[in-house]
């Protein structure tokens, strides 16, 4: 072979080597590691499903252990798709996501595993253990299990809620957060200021100072209202802390929101009361 056809075939072998190592560098892999976000019409799915599943319950007052579960279930994989910004993002950059009034639609017990079934498979309000497993708990604030379907329970106050769909309103510009419950003759309303901890970025820590249980045309009574702040301001004293629970935003969007309380009670509301069949 003559020295000149040699080295063209050196400078072509060169040639193909330099081209295939420029287009490997120019090659990018596609990123395996991080799944792409589920489509919107998935996610409002989700949310659909989740609140077929808590109708028909009163608030899940009348959910049986099988659907809490599979109501949990729900909220997980809403949650893991789906997760919370920060509240300090959601104040900053998106206050009209949580502003304002929210209905609450489903309240039931996060850990269906630790409940105790009596012998006819109902829920006897017992528990496997007391205390609610929860990350970074706050300073002086119980964390013991409320095991609540269909109520709520703020600093001691437990209102079943059952048959009335009750509010909750946020509002940013005061930083205050009211439950509202509206009886058959009247009106229970429980709240006060609330601030974003610094221990768990999605929790609000609420310091309830105000109440107010209003009673319409009682039996020789007349109106009656009875104002509730002497009995907050004397639980604080009694703890040492005016603050007396948290609520942990886990899913939120336009329509509907998720939480979580120090009690270990999961939430469920919507901005439309009428978006779940009672």
């Amino acid at each position: 072979m003559s020295k000149r056809i040699l080295c063209a075939l050196l400078s072509t072998l060169i040639s193909c080597l330099f081209g295939y190592s420029n287009a490997f560098q120019s090659f990018q892999f596609p990123n395996i590691f991080k799944p792409p976000s589920p489509p919107a019409s998935n996610r409002k799915q989700g949310e659909q499903n989740l609140l077929d599943a808590v109708s028909n319950t009163q608030n899940g007052k009348l959910a049986t252990p099988a659907q809490q579960r599979n109501i949990l279930n729900l909220v997980a994989k809403i949650e893991q798709d789906y997760p919370s910004p920060s509240l300090s993002d959601i104040v900053t950059n998106q206050p009209d996501l949580i502003d304002g009034v929210w209905f609450l639609q489903y309240t039931s017990p996060s850990d269906i595993e630790t409940l105790i079934e009596s012998d006819d498979g109902e829920n006897d309000g017992n528990t496997v253990g007391d205390q609610w497993e929860v990350e970074n708990a706050e300073d002086k604030i119980t964390i013991k299990k409320a095991n609540i379907q269909g109520g709520v329970s703020a600093a001691g106050i437990n209102v079943d809620v059952s048959s009335k769909t009750p509010r909750q309103v946020f509002n940013l510009e005061k930083s205050t957060v009211m439950n509202e419950v509206i009886l058959d003759n009247g009106l229970v309303r429980v709240g006060g200021p609330f601030r974003l901890s610094d221990k768990k970025e999605n929790r609000a820590v609420i310091a309830f100072d105000e109440g107010t249980v209003q009673l319409n045309d009682v039996f020789l009574l007349g109106d009656f209202k009875l104002d509730l702040s002497p009995i907050f301001g004397l639980r604080s004293i009694v703890t040492g802390n005016k603050e007396a629970g948290w609520l942990e935003t886990t899913y939120l969007s336009e329509d509907v929101r998720i939480g979580r309380g120090n009690k270990g009670t999961c939430f469920v509301l919507t901005r439309d009361a009428g978006a779940v069949v009672p």
